[in-house]
């Protein structure tokens, strides 16, 4: 099964994400697969394949990492394309209890790797995916898109889920398999 751990936003950001998706999906674009509002989240570790069996031995150890952290503040920057140059991302960037994330990507890491589990070890970055852009965009999307006002409120992100990931060629359906309140 192919597996990753994410933070849920909380209700109010949420709300704002899909209004904000809303917007985005409106203004005059081609090719970007969008995320479905259902599958918005802040992803903190990709696991990857995982073979079922070790399903608890993984769950177990995600319920002790949690144990460690409080629930990170978190605040809308405002949307961003990345990379700079030739974009293929759309996506909300955040800022705020940075070095408790980084943390728990690291050592969430590295007890995966004790347990025999590779993870990707990409290094953290503090965003949700709003779209995977196929093509090159106007430079008129890439400004509207960049002046969206997205509300800068710092909210509590307190809720850790592990997904298992479905690929289909709608795109990916995500299952929470368990979730986790942080302190």
């Amino acid at each position: 099964m192919r597996l990753f751990v994410a933070l849920e936003a909380p209700t109010e950001t949420l709300t704002k994400l899909q209004d904000a998706l809303m917007y985005l999906q409106g203004l005059k674009h081609k090719d970007i697969n969008w995320v479905k509002p259902e599958n918005l989240h802040l992803t903190v570790n990709f696991i990857g394949e995982v073979a079922e069996h070790r399903l608890p031995e993984l769950k177990a150890l995600l319920a002790r990492q949690v144990q460690r952290f409080t629930a990170p503040s978190l605040r809308a920057e405002g949307i961003e394309l990345f990379p700079h140059r030739f974009p293929r991302l759309i996506w909300l960037k955040l800022s705020g209890d940075d070095e408790v994330l980084k943390t728990l990507n690291r050592q969430t890491l590295s007890s995966l790797r004790a347990l025999g589990i590779e993870a990707d070890a990409k290094s953290l970055k503090l965003h949700v995916t709003l779209g995977r852009i196929k093509s090159q965009q106007s430079a008129d999307f890439e400004r509207a898109a960049m002046m969206y006002s997205f509300p800068e409120e710092e909210r509590v992100w307190g809720t850790l889920s592990l997904y298992r990931s479905i690929l289909h060629p709608s795109g990916p359906k995500y299952e929470i398999i368990e979730q986790y309140d942080l302190k």
